[in-house]
């Protein structure tokens, strides 16, 4: 064929071939940058609407994980509790009663545990991909739009993202999904667990990922 050819390299986790059309997933929902201060007598009414959509997303991971078997159950029952994580929830609590929207509340609180698991390091630093992906749920969830996440594809895919999390992995389906390609995490990030226990080859940290186009075979 005459098309131009690319390599693009990264660590692989799970070894194998595929050739498919690369997939990305849907990207997150990202909240205005400030959303104005909320009036004294209406911070109750806003803390209350931020449990609830953290009770949702939350609720959403416990139903995934009922429905998975082996390794994901675990994987999702792991990130329904962090979801539920009071120190998270504490901090976010505490902005929305100073006058943040709980929109920028959970984008400020999920940042400030963000940086305390990377200074951590090794596995709690991989935790993070789990964090990111509950900010982006609730947010969306706050926002009334669909969840962040991977499409369902009619046809088979080698499927793309800057990083894959727990709820997006544990879901996968092996007949469509022929193998995962992402941007960041390592050996044992969730993506990588979750594809060997589906068997499907797996790349992570490939560092120009972005040159790929969605439709591209690879």
């Amino acid at each position: 064929e005459n098309m131009e050819k690319k390599t693009v390299r990264g660590t692989g986790v799970v070894g194998g071939y595929a050739y498919a059309p690369a997939a990305w997933t849907r990207p997150a929902t990202v909240p205005p940058a400030s959303g104005g201060v909320i009036a004294e007598e209406d911070r109750p009414a806003e803390v209350e609407r931020f449990k609830a959509a953290a009770e949702t997303v939350a609720g959403r991971f416990t139903e995934r994980a009922s429905a998975a078997t082996g390794v994901a159950t675990e994987v999702l029952g792991a990130t329904a509790a962090l979801a539920r994580d009071r120190g998270w929830l504490r901090a976010a609590t505490k902005l929305i009663n100073g006058g943040e929207p709980a929109e920028q509340a959970t984008v400020k609180a999920i940042a400030q545990f963000v940086a305390q698991f990377e200074k951590l390091g090794g596995l709690m630093a991989e935790r993070t991909t789990d964090l990111k992906d509950i900010r982006d749920r609730v947010v969306a969830e706050l926002m009334g739009l669909p969840e962040p996440g991977v499409p369902k594809p009619t046809s088979p895919v080698v499927l793309c993202a800057m990083d894959l999390a727990p709820a997006d992995t544990a879901g996968l389906d092996p007949t469509m999904i022929k193998a995962l390609v992402t941007r960041y995490g390592g050996p044992t990030s969730h993506t990588a667990i979750i594809a060997r226990q589906l068997g499907i080859p797996c790349v992570v940290a490939v560092n120009t990922l972005e040159e790929i186009v969605e439709g591209t075979p690879i």
